[in-house]
């Protein structure tokens, strides 16, 4: 029934098929995509020409006409230079008449008909100029007439006194001026020449006009409006005479016509054309009309080719369906870089779409694959109920199909292991192959024991649903042979390194054992002979205790030997620290510690006498570092470590107390900080040292699952940080600091030396989304702040560089921005040094080593501070 069923299925499939390739010719009659996105672009381009093109024509209409605004403003001052120019040679040239002595000899003797042939032959009138001469005492001029001139102009001049007042006579208007000036006789005064100006009969003077401007000189009266230069009158409005506007600098009088009043004369205008306007204006919009049509043309062609390649991907995939729907399952769509990414994206979704075609088409063979696999195969849903599996599967664990096929996989492995795949693997938002896991596990035959198995599980498709497939291997044998190869190597290793140990950690506890015996004895009979209230009372106490803790010391290196079986205790590892510096300082006044003990440090589950060991040798190398003396920087912190760094140690993540012993010697050098927590190695002179301090030190810290790292450079001091992990029976809360990621998109100047550590700051930087520019030394930084001062948003400069230290590139970017954000990085702990710069106003300190989620928080702090 079941064949039946599927050849009916099939049947139908390929008719539906047949029925949509018969019906492709009829969509061609339907609306086109291709023909709407043409179309829509056009418009819309159209509407930002017009809009963009509208905007250019207002603009560059409004420069025209201020560049013509101008243009005629300018030639206006010409003809009023000109203007100015000619009347003061006229009065120039009426002085001449006033000092000329004939004419003052011919006053005196009341000659008038010489005086008349004197002016009319010296001072001819010429270009609109007529000179006369009065007797003081008469009113009467002399000549009394010019031939052209009329009796009424001279009469009006010589009763209104015109300067630059029109005068109509017979129809004609006349633009008058009316000069005089005495004719003295030492300081008598003998008469008054006179000069009468027209400046419409100055011909020569309107030409000059003519020929220096491209306007016209117009006089306005009498409602009308007289052009000087082209001799034509034109009728005025009266109220546009009357108009305040016509004292503006432009004053429109006709379409065709510009008026601008000539500064010093009541009534006269300079006239200008509009047509060179006109003209230029029609440039403008000619330009804007071929521009905007090259545009339209442009945004037309580029529509249909956008269009078209936008339909082109469409009808390919059309016709790669057809040929699929036509049996030909091995084509595939195809991405190009070229097409858009939604057409990308759909040929994907098709080519997923075949992919679970042709994984349907193949489930059908995974059962005989699986069946000729000797490892067992199994598949789950995503609640981890058994689906299917092979016979590998069942019959190792003594399970009958029926029995397995029942089963959840809890039921099958440790339930966290269950846990953990379906977890991961049975979510809604898993996709296929988008997960892989591999673990080492147990499976349980149906006795409940335990095999051991190597499981790699991933999500796929089967048959349309996601699943979880298990690939499991028997490891049994592959297990117990690298057991049997660790635990001889640990063996080996062990009993050669605790031989060693041994042997000389028993000659060294005999001999050390002896000269404490000889101290102690000495030290007790001088307390015999010591009087209670003795000053030497103290110090025989300290010598006395010295002794002790030297004793202690011997069983402690015995015990680490015997690889260290310790009396284990919660303890304040402040308590610690304060005993062992004030024993330390005892004796050694020349060392100055310095401690910096956080107040509610955790607990941590110690032998107290071995870590006092651990700091007293820290304390001691500090001391053989520094023969002159100097300081010892001590500090504690709660502190939590992350899974990612714990893991080189193999230890685990958590909370942890932190202690860091920083000295102020000769520090160490690069090829010897590799070995210095190997057993017997020292750089003391034979005899001088055993070289097992810091290798007991190392392998107490390793007992007590801890971690001790050093940090050192030449001539720069050394940092000790020892990590122990926080005691639980102290109930300690894990620092309420977020593990959060924090990015940011600032500009840092990152300094540093080293070429290792900046490249790998850098990195880091970057990772976290910050701009850097890298430094290399702190002149380097100095100039690059200098030239970036404005984009730069913090530095972050390591303390310890050649030629110019940390705090000097710190004291140099003060000078040039006191307001400069600056984050301290260094190896070393909170030291003298660093505590200086923090008090003169740095931002922030971090302590190499750290990770990118403890530099990203620093970064954060710091910028936002």
């Amino acid at each position: 029934m079941s064949d039946l069923k599927k050849i009916k299925e099939r049947i139908l499939a390929r008719i539906k098929i047949a029925l949509f390739v018969n019906n492709i010719p009829g969509f061609r009659n339907q609306k086109r995509f291709s023909t709407y996105l043409v179309s829509t672009f056009v418009v819309l381009t159209t509407l930002s020409v017009v809009v963009v093109l509208g905007a250019l024509y207002s603009y560059f209409g409004k420069q025209v006409e201020t560049e013509f605004h101008k243009k005629i403003l300018a030639e206006k001052g010409q003809v009023e230079i000109l203007l100015s120019n000619r009347l003061a040679r006229i009065s120039s040239r009426l002085k001449g008449v006033g000092a000329d002595n004939i004419i003052r000899v011919t006053v005196m003797l009341d000659g008038h008909s010489q005086l008349k042939q004197r002016i009319t032959e010296f001072y001819p009138s010429r270009e609109g100029v007529f000179f006369f001469v009065s007797k003081e005492g008469q009113a009467a001029v002399i000549p009394d007439h010019y031939p052209g001139l009329s009796p009424a102009l001279i009469k009006f001049a010589k009763k209104e006194y015109p300067y630059g007042e029109v005068l109509e006579n017979d129809g004609t208007p006349h633009l008058l001026w009316w000069f005089s000036t005495p004719i003295m006789h030492q300081t008598r005064l003998m008469g008054t020449a006179y000069a009468l100006y027209d400046i419409t009969r100055d011909r020569k003077l309107l030409a000059t006009i003519s020929q220096t401007v491209s306007g016209d000189v117009a006089v306005v009266k009498f409602n009308r409006l007289f052009s000087l230069i082209s001799q034509t009158t034109r009728p005025f409005k009266n109220k546009l005479s009357t108009n305040p506007a016509m004292n503006s600098e432009l004053l429109s009088f006709d379409k065709k016509t510009i008026l601008t009043k000539i500064g010093g004369f009541d009534d006269l205008y300079y006239q200008a054309s509009l047509s060179a306007l006109v003209g230029e204006k029609r440039k403008v919009t000619l330009w804007i009309g071929l521009i905007a049509i090259a545009i339209l043309a442009i945004s037309t062609l580029t529509s249909i080719l956008l269009g078209k390649k936008m339909v082109q991907p469409l009808r390919e995939m059309t016709r790669k369906a057809i040929q699929i729907s036509e049996g030909q399952k091995n084509l595939l769509f195809e991405n190009n870089d070229r097409n858009y990414w939604e057409f990308n994206q759909l040929s994907q979704a098709f080519n997923y779409m075949l992919a679970n075609l042709k994984d349907a088409e193949e489930q059908s063979r995974y059962k005989e694959l699986l069946e000729n696999v000797d490892d067992a195969v199994y598949i789950l849903d995503r609640d981890g109920n058994v689906l299917e599996a092979n016979d590998a599967a069942y019959s190792q664990l003594g399970y009958t199909p029926e029995q397995f096929f029942g089963l959840n996989l809890s039921e099958i492995i440790p339930a966290d292991d269950a846990q953990l795949i379906i977890g991961q693997l049975g979510k809604d938002s898993v996709e296929q192959s988008a997960q892989k896991i591999t673990i080492e596990t147990s499976h349980f035959k149906t006795d409940g024991s335990p095999i051991a198995v190597e499981i790699h599980s991933r999500a796929i498709s089967y048959r349309g649903r996601i699943v979880i497939l298990n690939v499991a291997r028997d490891i049994t044998k592959r297990i117990e042979a690298e057991q049997e190869k660790k635990h001889l190597q640990t063996q080996l290793i062990h009993s050669q390194k605790m031989e060693a140990v041994g042997t000389l950690a028993g000659g060294i506890a005999h001999d050390f054992n002896n000269l404490l015996m000889g101290i102690q004895g000495y030290v007790s009979l001088m307390r015999l002979q010591t009087k209670p209230g003795d000053t030497n009372d103290e110090y025989i106490q300290g010598i006395e205790n010295a002794v002790m803790s030297a004793a202690n010391l011997t069983n402690q290196l015995l015990g680490f030997a015997r690889k260290g079986k310790y009396a284990l205790r919660p303890t304040c590892l402040n308590d610690i620290v304060e005993n062992s510096a004030k024993m330390f300082t005892r004796t050694r006044k020349e060392i100055v510690i310095h401690k910096t003990l956080q107040d509610d440090i955790w607990s941590a589950k110690i032998d107290r006498g071995q870590i006092e060991q651990v700091l007293i040798n820290l304390y001691l190398n500090a001391w053989h570092a520094m023969p002159r003396g100097g300081d010892i920087f001590i500090q504690t912190e709660n502190i939590f470590l992350s899974d990612d760094y714990c893991k080189p140690f193999e230890v685990s993540g958590g909370n942890y107390v932190k202690i860091s012993v920083t000295d102020t010697g000769v520090g160490i050098d690069e090829e010897i900080i590799e070995r210095i927590f190997e057993p017997f190695f020292t750089t003391k002179d034979v005899g001088k040292g055993t070289g097992l301090g810091l290798a007991s030190a190392y392998g107490i810290i390793k007992n007590h699952n801890g971690i001790i790292r050093v940090y050192s450079e030449r001539g720069h001091g050394t940092t000790f940080n020892l990590y122990l992990p926080a005691s639980n029976d102290e109930k300690a809360e894990e620092i309420k600091t977020s593990r959060r990621l924090m990015t940011g998109k600032e500009t840092i100047l990152l300094v540093d030396d080293e070429e290792g550590t900046i490249e790998v700051e850098e990195l880091m930087l970057k990772e976290l989304g910050y701009k850097v520019l890298p430094a290399r030394s702190g002149k380097e930084a100095i100039a690059l702040y200098k030239k970036n001062k404005a984009s730069l948003d913090m530095v972050a400069l390591d303390m310890i560089m050649p030629e110019m230290s940390g705090k000097d590139t710190y004291d140099e970017l003060k000078k040039i921005d006191p307001g400069v954000k600056v984050l301290l990085v260094s190896g070393y702990s909170l030291n003298r040094q660093i505590k200086e710069i923090m008090q003169l106003g740095c931002d922030g300190f971090i302590q190499k080593p750290f990770d990118i989620v403890q530099l990203s928080q620093k970064l954060r702090q710091v910028l936002e501070a």
